[in-house]
């Protein structure tokens, strides 16, 4: 029996062909099989490299079909409220009011971006992302001080006069978008002095009388629930023409010719092979998403996120994860869902988890940012609880902190010892997933030297 199981190995070698040998003279057969195996392999990368742009559209279509707040294209939408559990955007932060605005330069010209001083001392950011969510610029007090901020940001290859001193953004893509958050504090009246210090951002384009770009077939419906392949790769290709991808993800949109990809459709073969090609790169995301490097349980930031970068498969599974991440100076974001024992997390019959961060390992932020744990529900939403309570941190009112400096943020679906103050972050009676999230973080987290301990289970 040994010899046969060795004999059937032997026999499976035989078809392996030595890797320096070639055919030059292919059967048909042959032939059909690598056009297939082509034409798979550069599906998969395509889509792989489209879907940041992909969610790009996505968002700018419901800017501009009507989602609650949002105005035209070149205008800030304000999102009076803080995020709660009908919110139904994906591992929202619950810390920071939101604002998003979306950009035409190359339809509606430069824009000049003002904010106003920021009097309060705290926390806020205007990320500008260009047209595959990559981060270009950021305005804050880290970045910008607290002083009135006015930046110029114009499309790419623009040569125009400007003010002397301004400050100029060239964005690679001419359609961007700038997200802005802004923290509210638990001091009685913030909420309406936040809304009424956004209130100060303006966008005034450089030409009083700018194009009317929402008539550029810039908003598609149905995006949401979109399954159609092809009408997928026709809106990518169509987003690419005007949007180039960064330079080094550039090379997973090359691998076949636009024309041959989208004429696929008209043979079996073909229209298999690149649909085959998509179902492989869903299958990797997947994966990519499950294997994810991790440590105590959280998945691990990468140095290259939100920047330009080769990666097309982690970048494909980030924003499919959560659209539009920041790069890690500005924000690091750890997500986890498994306890010290590599359990996953969950709040079912009175199951409590204690998350303790010791004396001096608290997460390390600067001292114009801040950090925030947030609990989530196994749709990533956040949980309803009767505190109203859905992210935690060390500023909120009776914080406790132990007098070596240790902090301790229990984790369950039930008061512990009807204790029901900030250091108890209500969990759903389930599964649950965890973020902590850290506004300018310090070297030790950029440099991976620090990590979040795993949550433990108690109960």
């Amino acid at each position: 029996m040994v010899r046969g199981a060795r004999g059937r190995d032997a026999d499976a070698m035989q078809t392996v062909r030595p890797f320096v040998s070639f055919d030059a003279a292919a059967d048909p057969e042959q032939v059909r099989a690598g056009e297939v195996a082509r034409l798979r392999t550069a599906a998969t990368f395509l889509w792989l490299a489209m879907t940041p742009g992909f969610a790009f559209v996505r968002q700018r279509s419901n800017f501009i079909l009507g989602w609650p707040g949002a105005g035209s294209l070149g205008s800030w939408m304000m999102l009076p409220d803080l995020t709660s559990p009908q919110t139904q955007t994906v591992l929202p932060m619950n810390d920071a009011l939101y604002g998003a605005a979306h950009l035409e330069l190359d339809l509606q010209g430069p824009f000049v971006v003002r904010l106003p001083p920021d009097t309060h001392g705290r926390y806020y950011s205007v990320s500008v992302m260009d047209a595959h969510f990559t981060n270009v610029a950021h305005l804050g007090p880290r970045w910008s001080g607290r002083e009135e901020v006015e930046v110029f940001l114009v499309p790419p290859g623009w040569a125009g006069e400007v003010s002397p001193g301004m400050r100029v953004v060239e964005a690679p893509t001419p359609s961007v978008c700038l997200l802005n958050r802004v923290l509210v504090t638990a001091a009685d009246g913030d909420l309406d002095r936040v809304r009424d210090w956004r209130s100060g951002f303006t966008l005034t384009p450089l030409d009083p009388a700018p194009a009317a770009a929402d008539d550029h077939d810039l908003a598609h419906e149905g995006l949401a629930t979109l399954t159609d392949p092809w009408r997928f790769l026709e809106i990518g290709y169509d987003h690419l023409r005007r949007n180039v991808l960064p330079e080094p993800a550039r090379w997973a949109v090359q691998l076949v010719p636009e024309s041959e990809v989208l004429a696929a459709r008209g043979q079996e073969w073909s229209r298999r092979a690149v649909q085959d090609g998509i179902r492989d790169a869903q299958t990797m995301v997947d994966a990519s998403l499950t294997t994810w490097p991790r440590e105590n349980g959280w998945m691990l930031p990468q140095p290259w996120m939100g920047l330009p970068n080769p990666h097309v498969l982690e970048t494909a599974a980030l924003e499919l994860f959560q659209v539009g991440f920041n790069d890690m100076t500005e924000a690091t974001y750890f997500f986890g869902d498994l306890d010290e024992d590599g359990k996953r997390l969950d709040g079912t019959e009175g199951a409590s988890y204690a998350l303790t961060f010791s004396p001096g390992e608290l997460p390390p932020v600067h001292a114009e940012g801040f950090w925030s744990v947030t609990m989530y529900g196994a749709d990533n939403l956040l949980v309803a609880n009767p505190a109203g309570r859905y992210s935690t941190r060390p500023a909120h009112p009776g914080f406790h902190v132990d007098p070596d400096g240790a902090v301790t943020i229990v984790l369950s679906a039930s008061a512990p010892d009807g204790e029901d103050g900030p250091n108890w972050l209500p969990a759903p009676d389930g599964p649950f997933r965890l973020g902590l999230r850290l506004y300018y973080p310090t070297d030790a987290v950029l440099a991976g030297s620090w990590v979040p301990p795993a949550p433990g289970r108690v109960r």
